[in-house]
């Protein structure tokens, strides 16, 4: 559910998909032997949260992680990945959203490529 929103958000941001391809964003693992650069989001949790009476809203933590084979190519993807994602209000894809935030990031480096993993929690407020 909460995967098609953060393909519709990655997907509409131009400056994102003029660095990668749109069909090098891939849901939880990508194909084999992709070329870089390419980028993996994956949902790590929800947890549906109630008040005293019903379901209130779900809180949902994902990570988009981007891999390029240089450095500073690696950091203009995670920037244009979290101008994509972050404080995107909304409904997407039927899902009512909100309160969309970054809460981590972490970098690695590779023999050949760099990985950046930004994480971001947020509430799906309905399912339309």
């Amino acid at each position: 559910m909460i995967g098609k929103v953060i393909a519709t958000l990655l997907q509409a941001n131009t400056d994102l998909t003029d660095l990668v391809d749109t069909n090098s964003i891939y849901p939880y693992v990508c194909n084999e032997n992709t070329s870089l650069p390419f980028i993996v989001y994956i949902v790590d949790s929800i947890t549906p949260i109630y008040d005293k009476d019903n379901w209130d809203y779900d809180e949902c933590t994902f990570s988009v992680e981007s891999y390029s084979k240089g450095y500073a190519a690696l950091e203009d993807i995670a920037y244009q990945v979290r101008e994509a994602l972050e404080l995107k209000a909304g409904t997407y894809e039927s899902i009512k959203v909100r309160n969309l935030r970054m809460v981590s990031q972490e970098e690695e480096g590779f023999e050949m490529a760099f990985s950046n993993k930004l994480t971001f929690t947020i509430e799906i407020i309905a399912y339309e």
